[in-house]
């Protein structure tokens, strides 16, 4: 009798027992490598190291844009952009904007990508409506991106919500203080916060309000922080405190961006202590993530904002620098404290993980791209086959071109759509597990490779019926990597250099795709020519609009050996527009390693030429 009362308690306790709580946390622009524990040596992230400590992290993991809005809907719905054609940071654009594909495009761009989507359409069954469906209260905190009303978090399965509004970063009023109140006026804000009250401490206050006021039912709440996106802004106190520890020969160095990093890591611990305090720590699954790479095109401090090395590029581009984003899972009873994990991991998988997580069924039509990544954490073998990553826009800020990756095992692949010389495709493969910063094009070398990958790609397309970069029926011909010839004469790459031949007097090749620059920079390149020619650089900006303005600097005459350069560059406003001149026709210069310079002189673009 005993032994069947026992059975039947163990029974009644496994009906009964009770849901695991989702804290679901990402942080806006963090980079791979921006905290302690994924190898930073500058920023400091207790509260993050400690959830590693006590959780499972894992090395390659990716967005499924290097972009936030792109990434956020992929996270909520499973799918990738390409098919759900919010491919852009456009859900703050007001309107209805249809993801549509075209044919044209600026005549120095040899590619034209499919137009963005501004909003996560209402048809998606997404994350918040399966917990809410499931019997969870949920709620979302912070920054959401994803389209005005109708396409908020209450329609999206989310019955409390802070924030979570179309504002592409924090929703200060104030430009220069974003961070902090006045708030923009909806419903989600409050209008009477104190000046220095910091929007991402506001939202740890309510998550922890949340937390309190729901310990005793099963709640998934996604806590998106608005840090450590642009402006470039926090608490007085933390930038002087930065300011003390920076060393300018660390490539991190940014004051600013470790204060953004440190009120971050606050309120990650602060949410934490929380789930603690109210004893339901080991009751809630923890994923703390990123939305894209760290930001590498703007400056701060004199410097880029962050650094991701060894990864390549940053924020904004195909390279692993925009693309790959930390991940630590801590699941309670499952995941291996402190352990690291290889696996391959997208944003889209997060969708049927937690489903399976929670006890709740897969929705394949729904999560469509996502793959459950829970043997992942259970310690066991994991492949999730083929990732892919679509981004269609050509980002003059960030020097990215409409492309596509395809990452198999080690395998990465490329295709630059449309930008070859004669506006064929472009390929690019690297081998990741050797060359992590992608520095070793191997295309040539496996030429069989880049043929089964790229079919790969093609057949997603067409499986899926979603939208391709088209080749630009307006291109110019007169474009070499994102540089344009103006004038008569032609530009052309050569073993990766830029050959200037002048069929005129003053004839140059100038780019549109600069950084965010303010005020000085730096550019540096080698130059050489057999006819002792000589080259200049010249520049506009916002508030010099001329290229004939008299500051500009000319290379002396050159040699057939190659010589390097670094011109200081002194501009009002922005920085718009760089050229190379040839001062007579008949010239010829080749050039090459050309980067752009912080006024600290950290390289913030290097310019490739294909």
């Amino acid at each position: 009798m005993k032994l069947k009362l026992l059975i039947l308690t163990m029974v009644c306790s496994a009906v009964f027992a009770r849901q695991p709580n989702v804290l679901f946390i990402v942080v806006d622009d963090l980079g791979w490598k921006d905290t302690g524990c994924y190898g930073s040596s500058f920023y400091e992230t207790p509260n993050v190291d400690r959830l590693a400590a006590t959780g499972m992290r894992f090395t390659d993991a990716y967005s499924a844009n290097p972009l936030c809005c792109p990434t956020r809907s992929s996270i909520l719905t499973g799918q990738y952009p390409a098919r759900t054609g919010f491919t852009g940071a456009s859900g703050h654009i007001k309107g209805d904007h249809k993801h549509v594909e075209t044919t044209k495009s600026a005549p120095d761009a040899r590619a034209a990508g499919p137009k963005s989507t501004n909003h996560l359409a209402l048809e998606y069954f997404t994350l918040g409506e399966a917990f809410k469906e499931a019997g969870y209260a949920t709620a979302f905190l912070g920054k959401w991106h994803l389209g005005h009303d109708p396409y908020i978090p209450e329609n999206n399965g989310f019955d409390f919500v802070v924030g979570g509004r179309h504002h592409p970063g924090p929703p200060g009023l104030d430009g220069t203080r974003k961070f902090f109140p006045p708030f923009d006026k909806v419903k989600t804000l409050p209008q009477d916060l104190p000046s220095d009250k910091h929007i991402d401490d506001y939202l740890g206050e309510r998550a922890v309000e949340y937390i309190y006021d729901h310990k005793d039912e099963p709640f998934l709440m996604c806590f998106w922080l608005y840090d450590v996106h642009a402006p470039f802004q926090s608490k007085p106190e933390l930038v002087e405190k930065w300011k003390q520890k920076a060393d300018p020969d660390n490539p991190q160095h940014s004051p600013t961006m470790a204060a953004m990093v440190e009120v971050m890591d606050d309120n990650v611990g602060r949410v934490l202590d929380a789930l603690e305090a109210n004893g339901i720590a080991d009751d809630t699954i923890v994923i703390f993530t990123s939305d894209n790479g760290g930001n590498m095109y703007d400056v701060a401090d004199g410097t880029t904002p962050t650094n991701n090395e060894p990864l390549r590029s940053g924020k904004g581009n195909n390279y692993e620098g925009g693309v790959r984003i930390p991940l630590i899972v801590r699941w309670p009873g499952k995941t291996e404290p402190g352990s690291v994990n290889g696996s391959v991991i997208s944003t889209v998988d997060h969708y049927p993980a937690l489903l399976e997580m929670t006890g709740q069924k897969l929705r394949p039509d729904d999560h469509k791209d996502g793959v459950s990544y829970v043997p992942a954490l259970n310690g066991e073998a994991f492949d999730r086959g083929p990732t892919l990553c679509d981004f269609t826009a050509f980002v003059r800020a960030t020097m990215n071109v409409p492309s596509t990756w395809l990452r198999s095992g080690d395998w990465k692949l490329l295709k630059f759509w449309f930008d070859g010389s004669e506006q064929q495709h472009r390929y690019e493969l690297y081998n990741l597990n050797e060359d992590i910063g992608e520095t070793q094009n191997l295309a040539n070398q496996y030429p069989e490779k880049v043929q089964s990958m790229s079919a790969q790609i093609d057949a997603y397309y067409s499986s899926t019926g979603s939208l391709k970069t088209q080749r630009n029926e307006a291109y110019n011909g007169r474009t070499v990597g994102v540089w344009t010839q103006t004038g008569e004469g032609e530009v052309s790459a050569k073993a990766g250099a830029l050959v200037l031949k002048a069929g005129q007097p003053q004839f140059d090749a100038r780019t549109r795709v600069t950084p965010s620059l303010v005020g000085s920079a730096w550019i540096e390149f080698e130059a050489r020519s057999d006819k002792a020619n000589a080259v200049s650089v010249q520049w506009t900006s916002s508030g010099a609009n001329a290229f004939d303005d008299p500051r500009y600097n000319v290379a002396e005459a050159l040699t057939p050996e190659w010589k390097t350069f670094r011109v200081k560059m002194d501009f009002p406003g922005r920085i718009l527009k760089l050229r190379f001149v040839l001062s007579k026709e008949g010239d010829v210069v080749e050039l090459r390693n050309v980067n752009l310079l912080t006024p600290d002189q950290s390289v913030i673009t290097e310019y490739k030429f294909y």
